[in-house]
């Protein structure tokens, strides 16, 4: 019998056996949960599913150098963007540079703390689901925590899927890390666990129980099933649930693009689903790293400007000025000056500074904006494209779908600006590459761009045509490797093309 450490490294071990092994106290980190004693009473089983969250912000810092922060700390927003057309990077860390440049491989240290985040939070999940099914609670609530746990696990597959392809598909507590034969599983059988825990969470999440602050609804379920059905190819299915979304008149696009990013507007208007930032849900450091790694370094003058910003991950020429102007996503997303109380004006390259609220962080530095992660321009994109797939062609349904998201593109507030028309009269794949570019604008940095380029089988053409010289991409990087560690420790592993 193969040790767990096969999938999961030597540090994963350490964490979970913390995990299986720790007494829960309230001034420790919620995700040290002790399942000889713990799971008693519904106190406990909601401390159970609180601790899954911190494996999504805090992660496990302070127990390990390496590894700091939990999935959408950083990598989950920086990955997508610079293993794409859309930035590069500027930190000077090989394990960073390399994916900008597509000359990673299989011991890339980013790829090996992303692959075990995801299965500490995937067996934190686990150990929820199993063990407050057997806690004697109230059935609606008892249900409805499973349900939350069910809805991240999903998530986190869905995330591994798309990276990695073929995965190791663990559904139950793993009561002895010291033994576990684990092999990759086909995709068709992660997605088939993915749709399967995202409607059980979607009939049995409660409307009123533990709603808002970064937890699941019945409509993100509903959200993110038309995301994963996409992704599949099953494109009625993605169609189905989009429209649901819609139809529930639940959520609406702001008028202002920059309103989505304010942090009054956190958990409203167009956010189905985001993983909170706030201090709510978790304990220790946990400010995600937004300001850190985009707004521009040298700006802190006098108790002005960002004072801990270093620019790391920067913004494409072809990406910058493949925006219309006047689009108001552009006047949001970037940021090209800067202009102190005194009058004096610092003018710079172009950086991504969408989701800096100055009125609330004027310095910047740790921020409280949650890490978006389904909202609703995203599922009217889906709408769209998954009506041009199923019809082979744009419908009239497609093109307002569309076409919303464009027209609050071009309202400046005032007037609709005479730039980015309603479109018509598109074939299929006229369409087909208007949807992409207008996800292009829509979403820098919101874990987007890899996998829009990879579903439209577009990432070597779209990276090689961006003036990104150094990048060198094929296409078997349409999926990571699997961390050579792992493969070392698990011979049963195999390793995608390519690496």
């Amino acid at each position: 019998m193969r040790k767990i450490s096969h999938i999961l490294s030597a540090t994963s071990v350490f964490v979970m056996s913390m995990i299986l092994s720790c007494d829960f106290l309230e001034d420790e980190p919620e995700s040290l949960i002790n399942s000889a004693t713990f799971y008693k009473t519904e106190s406990d089983a909601v401390a159970a599913t609180n601790a899954i969250y911190e494996y999504l912000t805090v992660g496990t810092e302070g127990i390990f150098e390496e590894g700091f922060g939990g999935i959408f700390f950083n990598d989950y927003w920086v990955f997508k963007d610079i293993l794409s057309d859309n930035c590069d990077e500027t930190i000077a860390s090989a394990e960073y540079q390399s994916l900008s440049e597509f000359k990673f491989n299989a011991d890339n240290i980013r790829i090996q703390l992303y692959w075990q985040d995801l299965y500490k939070t995937i067996q934190a999940a686990n150990i929820a689901v199993d063990r407050i099914a057997l806690i004697d609670m109230a059935e609606l609530k008892r249900d409805h925590l499973i349900s939350e746990a069910r809805f991240i696990r999903a998530m986190m597959y869905f995330e591994g899927v798309r990276l990695f392809g073929e995965v190791p598909l663990i559904l139950q507590e793993l009561q002895n890390l010291e033994e576990a034969v684990v092999e990759r599983s086909s995709t068709t059988s992660v997605y088939e666990a993915i749709v399967e825990d995202l409607k059980f969470a979607e009939s049995h999440l409660s409307d009123s129980y533990r709603v808002g602050l970064g937890r699941p609804t019945p409509l993100a379920c509903t959200a993110l099933l038309a995301k994963v059905y996409l992704e599949m190819g099953e494109y009625q299915l993605s169609s189905d649930q989009a429209k649901e979304v819609i139809d529930s008149n639940s959520f609406f696009l702001w008028d202002d693009f920059a309103d989505i990013f304010k942090l009054a507007n956190a958990n409203s208007g167009e956010i189905i689903f985001a993983v909170n930032y706030s201090g709510t849900l978790s304990q220790g450091f946990k400010p995600n790293q937004y300001h850190v790694r985009l707004l521009p370094p040298g700006l802190d003058k006098d108790g002005e400007g960002p004072e801990n910003a270093w620019g790391w991950e920067v913004p494409t020429t072809d990406l910058y000025e493949s925006f219309n102007p006047l689009d108001q996503r552009r006047q949001t997303t970037f940021i090209t000056s800067f202009t102190y109380s005194d009058g004096t004006v610092e003018n710079f390259d172009p950086h991504i500074s969408k989701f800096w609220d100055r009125q609330l962080e004027p310095r910047g530095n740790n921020t409280d904006a949650d890490v978006i992660y389904l909202r609703y321009a995203d599922i009217l994109l889906i709408y769209a494209e998954a009506l041009n797939e199923l019809n082979t062609g744009p419908n009239a349904l497609a093109y307002d779908a569309v076409n919303q998201v464009r027209k609050r593109a071009r309202f400046n507030g005032t007037i609709e600006q005479p730039i980015l028309p309603d479109l018509a009269g598109l074939d299929y794949q006229q369409f087909k590459d208007a949807i992409l570019n207008e996800r292009r604008w829509e979403f820098v940095m919101e874990g987007q761009r890899y996998h829009d380029l990879v579903r439209h089988k577009k990432l070597v053409d779209k990276v090689i045509g961006s003036g990104k010289e150094k990048a060198t991409p094929t296409v078997d990087h349409e999926l990571l490797p699997i961390p050579q560690r792992e493969r070392n420790l698990n011979k049963n592993l195999t390793q995608n093309d390519g690496y």
